[in-house]
């Protein structure tokens, strides 16, 4: 494993059978889209005997993948690191594909901090026992925000970075977690620990409220690109992506 993009626990590996018939898709995709891309998958393998290969990585990480001219048949991230592939020669032109916010968590049985307005948001932060955010996109969004508003000098001792979405949530599950500990990260990755143990806050105020776009792009050169192209098709259709106010995940 290259520790320059480490594995991440939500991989999707694809059955030594389909390895060696050589009926693998291969998809590199941030996390924060997990829920609805592993439901266009189901839809895919149930239809065909091709199988995907589904790996997570932050965007930091799959630009070190691009520079590393890894390929896979299929990229999702945001469009900055999709047009820098493409300008390596790895993908053709992207596509708008979803969207999401950045949202406010913690641990379960923990008082709920009040963060409808920025001020509020502001008291929330320095009253915290700790601050949870990661590397990814929505991490360096955080940091920055914290850093123009002055806030960094007071909450750097107390600040904790991760190297995604996954380890920071379940860090802040556990029952070692800090009392009054919070996280700011993917509210679409939030959701998704609904059931372990975190409770979400909600986004982050209007005034200083960000999203992610992520778009999508084919290897144009890849010999699976149909097989690809009709797993995408399965990605853009509307209902593969549940309920935003339960996935956080904004179709575009």
């Amino acid at each position: 494993m290259n520790p320059t993009y480490p594995d991440h626990p939500a991989n999707r590996r694809p059955s030594t059978e389909a390895l060696a018939r050589g009926k693998v898709l291969t998809v590199f995709s941030v996390a924060a889209l997990e829920v609805a891309l592993k439901q266009a998958i189901l839809r895919f393998e149930q239809t065909s005997d091709w199988q995907v290969a589904l790996s997570f990585n932050t965007a930091p990480e799959l630009l070190a993948k691009a520079r590393d001219a890894c390929r896979a048949d299929v990229w999702i991230a945001p469009a900055l690191v999709l047009e820098q592939a493409a300008e390596w020669g790895l993908l053709g032109i992207h596509q708008p594909l979803a969207q999401v916010g950045v949202g406010v968590a913690v641990p379960q049985g923990q008082v709920v901090p009040d963060i409808s307005t920025v001020a509020a948001w502001q008291n929330a932060v320095l009253r915290a026992s700790a601050v949870f955010y990661t590397h990814a996109s929505s991490g360096q969004y955080i940091h920055g925000l914290l850093t123009s508003m002055g806030l960094m000098d007071e909450v750097r001792s107390k600040v904790h970075r991760f190297d995604n979405g996954e380890a920071m949530l379940l860090a802040l599950s556990q029952a070692g977690t800090p009392q009054g500990a919070m996280a700011m990260g993917a509210i679409s990755e939030i959701h998704t620990f609904a059931q372990r143990g975190v409770v979400c806050v909600g986004p982050l105020p209007r005034a200083i409220a960000h999203k992610t776009i992520y778009a999508l792009a084919m290897d144009l050169q890849s010999p699976r690109l149909g097989h690809a192209q009709r797993w995408v098709n399965l990605c853009q259709q509307a209902d593969v992506w549940g309920d935003v106010s339960r996935t956080g995940i904004e179709p575009l």
